[in-house]
């Protein structure tokens, strides 16, 4: 970089090792070579995946071959965008000291919309050497608060005391040590003086809950909260005083009876901070799904005198198994398939791998990780979508092939487009349906919404069957 300074490396043993994170989740590993190369000669670099979904996590490590491409990289590319996202670079810290106890870590907030991280970092690095910089942002828009970490506590206690209610850009600034999310709850439970209370009687009135709360202390405020024509909403919220008398009526009336219902009392949240318990709670969920999905195995082609006892005891050694069913109709005979769940997606990929083609009372079984029918719908749309445009394409380059002609596979059997031709029956039931179709019809019904090929797949089988079959799976 023409004119660029080199600096000391702040870090002694030199490092080349760099932290990037604040990602988009389109970002891939190819994508944060190409651009750290432009820099320094990279020797490595590592995005890093959720182990079950394997979905980005949107941080990821850079090595160089040398600290002062490393220390060049951080100080050019430190938040500049990378597909459309702010990348925050810093050292990695192998060491995880520094990030538990919180040292040097300052919480700053009311800061100016047009206070972006680069801006921010540049404001406090004449108190020491600034390890992490961040705004936060929400769709491209600064929330107004942000984080900065320092290499040493007396950088930041400087920093804290010369910047707190300092003027910035029109709005004077609140400066703080950072705390953590559990110690900030642990700190508004010692506090908080207003209640929430759920689960209200229609008739019950703002006198009735001040009479019942009022036996824990000074009732400053009780409200029912109500719609627009003035009818109950069945909750409301009741102050006190003091910390110790809230405490104290939470414990005592979170369950107790007041009408007919059992009342729900608890600390009067704001909305960020609800909207911050449903998030974590949605998260736990569905990485709990997630879990599950993969660690479930779909059997295929087992004998009809299999049970679910049978299917266990045959998966066992793979690992501990949570559940196995056979699938049954409604006269209660096996359909021919089941599913074996296991305790982890490793027991599950060890059953995949060990297990497929094995022998099960003389039939060989196919297994696959269990996917919901609207996966296996997508999965197939796209494997029918491919094949159609691999093969348009090849008609396209070579005349001779047989789809170059889109009215090759048409006859004069053909029905509403499509035609039917039945493979040999056995014992009564069709072994398999042939669809013939152009390519151009295949490729326009597979981008119809909602896809028609299963009436017509229906319609083959109806016409099959004469009118017996039910339904297309």
């Amino acid at each position: 970089m023409a004119g660029y300074e080199m600096c000391p490396l702040p870090f002694p043993p030199p490092k080349t090792s760099l932290y990037v994170g604040d990602l988009d989740p389109r970002v891939t590993p190819t994508d944060l070579f190409q651009v750290f190369s432009e820099v320094g000669k990279v020797r490595h670099v590592r995005l890093c995946r959720d182990s079950v979904t394997g979905d980005s996590l949107r941080y990821g490590y850079v090595n160089f071959f040398t600290p002062q491409d490393a220390l060049r990289a951080m100080h050019s590319l430190n938040h500049t965008a990378l597909k459309g996202k702010t990348m925050r670079i810093m050292w990695c810290q192998r060491d995880p000291l520094l990030r538990k106890t919180g040292v040097g870590n300052l919480f700053v907030k009311n800061l100016d919309p047009s206070i972006n991280s680069a801006r921010l970092q540049a404001i406090f690095d004449k108190f020491g050497t600034t390890l992490s910089c961040k705004v936060a942002e929400e769709n491209g828009k600064s929330k107004g608060f942000g984080f900065i970490q320092f290499d040493k506590e007396d950088s930041a206690i400087a920093a804290l005391n010369a910047m707190h209610d300092t003027l910035l850009e029109g709005k004077k600034l609140y400066v703080a040590k950072f705390l953590r999310k559990s110690q900030r709850e642990a700190a508004n439970e010692q506090k908080f003086t207003n209640l929430y209370v759920k689960n209200l009687d229609e008739d019950i009135t703002e006198d009735d809950l001040r009479n019942k709360f009022s036996k824990f202390g000074t009732v400053s405020n009780a409200v029912i909260m109500r719609d627009t024509e003035g009818k109950p909403r069945g909750f409301g919220f009741v102050s006190f005083s003091s910390p110790f008398e809230a405490k104290a009526a939470v414990k005592a009336l979170n369950g107790a009876t007041l009408g007919s219902k059992h009342l729900f009392v608890g600390r009067a949240q704001k909305k960020a901070e609800r909207e911050d318990i449903l998030k974590c709670e949605w998260e736990h969920l569905k990485s709990r799904r997630e879990k599950s999905k993969a660690s479930t195995i779909h059997v295929k082609n087992l004998d009809r005198n299999v049970d679910e006892d049978i299917l266990e005891a045959h998966f066992r050694a793979c690992g501990r198994i949570t559940s196995a069913k056979i699938m049954r109709d409604d006269n209660g005979f096996s359909k021919g398939f089941g599913f074996v769940s296991f305790s982890s997606p490793a027991e599950a990929k060890k059953a995949l791998f060990t297990l497929n083609g094995s022998s099960l009372q003389g039939k060989n079984l196919y297994l696959g990780i269990a996917q919901r029918k609207q996966e296996r719908q997508r999965a197939l749309h796209d494997l029918f979508y491919r094949a159609a445009i691999e093969q348009f394409s090849a008609s396209a380059a070579y005349p001779g092939y047989p789809a170059a002609n889109p009215d090759s596979h048409v006859n004069s059997s053909q029905q509403n487009g499509f035609s039917e031709n039945l493979q040999p029956v056995r014992n009564g039931s069709i072994m398999e349906v042939q669809l013939e179709l152009p390519v151009a019809k295949l490729l326009k019904l597979l981008q119809s919404s909602p896809n028609p090929l299963t009436a017509l797949v229906e319609k083959t089988f109806l016409n099959a069957k004469g009118g017996k079959f039910q339904q297309w799976r």
